[in-house]
């Protein structure tokens, strides 16, 4: 399984205190709750956009995400690959 991450920061869920309070509370991984609860997330990827990058981006709908995640993925992908 793909490491659930925002792209335009490269920090995982567990590296930033919103997620791991919100985690903490509901007593489940920061992980689990980004992929349960937030709204960026895109399963087909595993991508999400914390909420610092998300208002850097100028707070855009999601469709914006998904395109740019898919690109993302397919950039690691062909360079894991070589």
């Amino acid at each position: 399984m793909r490491t659930v991450i925002c792209p335009y920061c490269n920090r995982k869920p567990n590296e930033i205190p919103e997620y791991i309070e919100k985690a903490n509370r509901l007593e489940m991984s920061p992980h689990e709750y980004v992929r349960m609860d937030e709204g960026t997330y895109h399963l087909q990827t595993d991508l999400f956009c914390c909420t610092d990058c998300y208002i850097k981006q100028g707070m855009p709908l999601n469709i914006h995400f998904v395109q740019a995640f898919m690109r993302y993925r397919a950039a690691v992908v062909q360079f894991e690959g070589r």
